[in-house]
């Protein structure tokens, strides 16, 4: 189970420009040897991610028509509305290819405000098809596991054009509202899940948001896990009843 942490360093780096929250150039961390592999399964759970044109961003469906990512993804985060250049949702998108796409039609989001609610950086869209029939969904789970995996579109592989899962990482602990984990992703992994599976379900714990890396412009590649440069997620709580309510309409 995590750990609730109150060090004073934290509270600096939130309240400095050390947790990233621009969507396009947004990166992780990776601690040790890369854990990542590349992700091709066409099975569920897997299948349920996917890429969201434009935003270089990951998503997973979470209903029949519902897609869960990151907030930033999909804000202009100047003018805080959504952006205007939102087109599809493609899952499965592996070496470039989705055999199914649907138009995204709507978009919630958990706030405009990031700076002031990080741990609210989390969007939700409505498709235009119900692609869910077919790919299954993630559901939510409060509970947070010590062993998690997390899955995305990272830009340093494939040019982020094929997914990568990294099967057994953690979320190390909790602050203010934002889970600090260990699961290794660059760029393109913005709105990735960090998720369980349990009796053949996918329950998602986490979304992978952001990280800590100081003055550096790129992510770090670091010889062992600190959580001075963890990488961050929002927790499942955040957005489980949004999502809940929304398959009920």
């Amino acid at each position: 189970m995590m750990n609730q942490i109150t060090f004073p360093w934290l509270i600096l780096l939130l309240t400095s420009s050390l947790l990233v929250l621009g969507a396009p150039v947004q990166s992780w961390n990776v601690f040790g040897p890369d854990q990542r592999k590349p992700m091709t399964s066409y099975d569920y759970p897997f299948r349920t991610i996917g890429y969201i044109d434009n935003t270089r961003c990951t998503g997973v469906l979470v209903g029949r028509d519902l897609v869960l990512t990151a907030g930033h993804c999909v804000l202009d985060l100047k003018t805080r509305e959504i952006r205007k250049d939102l087109t599809y949702f493609r899952p499965n998108l592996i070496n470039g290819k989705s055999y199914q796409k649907s138009w995204i039609s709507h978009i919630w989001v958990g706030t405009r405000d990031l700076n002031q609610k990080q741990e609210d950086d989390w969007a939700i869209l409505k498709l235009k098809e119900s692609l869910g029939e077919g790919f299954g969904w993630m559901e939510i789970a409060e509970e947070t596991k010590e062993n998690v995996q997390c899955g995305g579109y990272s830009a340093d592989f494939a040019g982020g054009r094929t997914p990568t899962l990294h099967e057994s990482c953690q979320i190390v602990s909790e602050f203010q509202g934002i889970l600090l984990h260990n699961c290794h992703a660059t760029r393109g992994s913005s709105g990735a899940p960090i998720f369980i599976v349990k009796d053949d379900k996918a329950y998602i714990v986490g979304l992978n948001v952001g990280e800590f890396r100081g003055d550096s412009e790129r992510s770090l590649f670091l010889p062992a896990y600190e959580e001075k440069w963890a990488n961050t997620a929002v927790q499942a709580s955040r957005f489980k009843q949004t999502v809940e309510d929304l398959r009920n309409k």
